[in-house]
């Protein structure tokens, strides 16, 4: 029996938007692609969705009203990646990510460097708003300039603003008939926040991390307590320990809760190269989609939040 015939292919991707990603990635990975292509395409996906306001070109922006995007991907067969950071005016960062990966020797690309790469990669320039995103922003900002007035700075209204504000990233792992497994994300951050942050998207072992021998993890949420954590590593570091992908999401998150002592938003999802799925939080509630190759279409689930204990 040929072993590498017999894996069972399989998506996951975090929230609702996460179905249009393991649908689109499940089919690729039917077809026989690779998980490399089903994380892209599939992310792209959501890239596209103008109703998706935290997903690419045209959502979300910061406090000055432009919108920087942050992406990456990651090989689990020879654990090579590739991101991009604050990256403008490009729809699909996602594939930026990996012409980086692909075609240079470095992991992270950010700003004005990140984009003239894409140029150059035969990207196009583009400028769009998506549906309520400008109009999201605006009435933020008169609402910030008036509470300035009676209370806090400016500077100190956005900074609120953007602590209790979370978004929601589309963060995906896929493994291919051959046993190959890959990773990626693509978001457009915190909203309000400040020009040139970069979150956990765009940073390896923080955002995403895939290891073929092991499995992989990605996370949603806060980027900060990701990157303080190294969440994503620390998840396929306890699976490669011997937990299997639940106790070790709910472990991370519990490290998270303790040495924080409250967390807001964050979540993470893993995928072990057996094909067993876990996901933990510190929300109340959240939501990721499965797919299968044995399923007509892909599943949501949903679980409840980790409790401090």
């Amino acid at each position: 029996m040929d072993f590498q015939s017999e894996m069972k292919q399989i998506m996951v991707a975090t929230w609702e938007f996460g179905l249009k990603t393991v649908s689109k990635g499940l089919a690729i990975l039917k077809s026989g692609g690779t998980a490399l292509d089903a994380i892209e395409e599939g992310i792209k996906a959501v890239e596209d969705d103008l109703n998706v306001l935290t997903v690419g070109l045209g959502g979300l922006p910061n406090f000055k009203g432009e919108v920087e995007l942050d992406a990456s991907i990651m090989d689990g067969e020879t654990l090579k990646c590739g991101a991009v950071g604050a990256l403008k005016y490009i729809k699909h960062p996602i594939s930026v990510a990996r012409k980086v990966m692909e075609l240079t020797p470095h992991v992270l690309l950010v700003g004005e460097g990140a984009l003239e790469f894409a140029l150059k990669c035969g990207f196009k320039r583009e400028f769009l708003w998506k549906p309520n995103a400008r109009e999201k922003w605006v009435e933020t900002l008169e609402k910030i300039k008036l509470e300035a007035l009676e209370k806090d700075s400016f500077y100190d209204r956005v900074l609120k603003v953007m602590r209790d504000s979370w978004r929601e990233t589309v963060s995906a792992i896929a493994l291919d008939a051959r046993g190959a497994m890959a990773a990626g994300n693509s978001t457009t951050g915190l909203f309000m926040k400040m020009p040139g942050r970069v979150g956990d998207s765009a940073v390896i072992g923080a955002g995403i991390y895939v290891d073929s021998r092991v499995g992989g993890a990605v996370t949603t949420g806060v980027g900060e307590i990701a990157i303080n954590y190294c969440l994503s590593k620390r998840v396929c570091d306890l699976m490669s320990a011997g937990l299997n992908p639940q106790e070790a999401c709910e472990k991370a998150i519990r490290e998270t809760l303790y040495r924080r002592n409250f967390v807001n938003g964050i979540a993470v999802l893993a995928l072990s190269n057996k094909g067993e799925v876990g996901a933990a939080s510190s929300l109340k509630e959240f939501t990721y989609a499965y797919q299968d190759c044995e399923m007509d279409h892909p599943e949501l689930k949903k679980i409840k939040g980790v409790s401090f204990v």
